[in-house]
């Protein structure tokens, strides 16, 4: 008998440890993936990507390591990780480590910059001078226009768009592609164009313009396909100034007015409204990845602010309040981040905080990187904050 019970043992303990591991396994992949789920926003790859990138990077290596001309009509975006910086004297442009990977000496009395992931875009408003740059090309063009431009739009694949003017016109659009080629022009008699957008591959563009409708103000909007040579769709905006236009997709518009900001497919159909015409707007930025930032404030004058981000349906993502004065606002891929003289704070898109920093070198500006950095600006050098 007790030689029955020694044989039998041996299997079956071996069989009960295997069930064991197996349970085990089981419950740590569904634990895992319970995990995944219920923190799905909060976690990412960033960190990760942030420590193998910056793990040589020390304390002192991280201080001034941006160096660029230092000027209160300066503008910053964030560039391939990086930095761009619109100056009076020119455009410079940086990798994330704050090496100089170009700059181009031009004279420019009103500083304006777009950046799209490895493209910068820089002119003159109200100027003469545009240049557009890459981070792996510098320098891809170089235009010095007759009439002075209004407003220049670009895309992260590296087509733009810009507008001017010519004799016996009111406005004239003109879209580069990805060649960096002219590929179309529209030039208005009739219509006075104010804003710009270019949609990816350059194969739409669409033109903010001012008129009136019996009698009264009226903002629209017109839809261009570049390979004809008319406008395909007029949509109307109302009695309200449009301060901005962006393709957010392919084939989804975005205006963003005095008190709304709306999204219209390509056919000039409404897919999206957020109203705000309760508040003032304040500031707004565009460039976050999948949504819009609007910083609110119910009075003209004061620090009570509401900051409000919103998708691209119109529905509101996050909200929260602020009653210090914003000195800066920067939205890049999934990160936002809000600058007062006290600290730099970095939001998600739902407006959850993420990290924050002491503004230690009292930065009046800041941009932050689509892998959760940020720069501080101050002083002609560029400080890198990394969570």
């Amino acid at each position: 008998m007790s030689d029955n019970v020694t044989q039998l043992s041996g299997p079956e303990k071996k069989g009960l440890v295997r069930r064991i591991v197996l349970f085990s396994l089981i419950a740590v992949l569904v634990l895992t993936a319970v995990i995944l789920i219920v923190f799905r926003d909060r976690l990412n790859l960033d960190a990760a990507r942030r420590f193998v990138r910056y793990l040589n990077v020390s304390e002192a290596d991280r201080e001034g390591r941006f160096v660029y001309d230092d000027n209160n009509t300066n503008r910053y975006s964030s560039f391939a990780e990086g930095l761009a910086v619109a100056s009076s004297t020119g455009v410079s442009i940086f990798d994330h480590t704050g090496s100089e990977l170009d700059s181009v000496q031009v004279q420019m009395s009103v500083p304006t910059l777009e950046t799209a992931e490895s493209y910068a875009l820089a002119y003159d408003a109200g100027g003469y001078e545009l240049r557009a740059l890459s981070q792996s090309q510098g320098l891809i063009v170089s235009l010095t226009v007759e009439r002075p431009i209004l407003d220049a739009a670009l895309c992260a694949d590296g087509s733009f768009c810009y507008l001017t003017s010519q004799s016996g016109y009111k406005s004239v659009l003109c879209v580069y592609n990805t060649e960096h080629s002219l590929s179309f022009r529209w030039l208005s008699s009739s219509l006075f164009l104010t804003r710009c957008a270019i949609s990816p591959r350059a194969q739409y563009a669409a033109a903010a313009s001012l008129g009136q409708q019996d009698g009264m103000f009226e903002s629209s909007i017109q839809i261009f396909r570049t390979t004809q040579d008319q406008i395909q769709n007029t949509i109307s905006f109302g009695n309200e100034l449009i301060y901005d236009l962006a393709f957010v997709r392919g084939d989804l518009l975005m205006a963003v007015g005095e008190k709304h900001v709306r999204f219209y497919a390509l056919d000039g159909s409404l897919k999206g409204e957020y109203d705000y015409s309760d508040a003032y707007l304040k500031d707004f930025q565009i460039s976050g990845s999948g949504f819009l930032t609007l910083v609110l404030n119910m009075y003209r004058a004061g620090n009570s602010y509401r900051i409000v981000t919103v998708g691209y349906d119109g529905t509101q993502l996050g909200e929260l309040s602020l009653s210090e004065q914003i000195l800066d606002i920067c939205a890049s891929g999934k990160y936002l981040s809000v600058l007062t003289s006290r600290q730099l704070t970095i939001y998600d898109s739902a407006l959850r905080e993420y990290a924050s920093g002491r503004n230690t070198n009292g930065a009046s500006s800041a941009v932050v990187c689509a892998d959760g950095t940020a720069i501080f600006l101050s002083g002609g050098k560029g400080t890198r904050f990394i969570p």
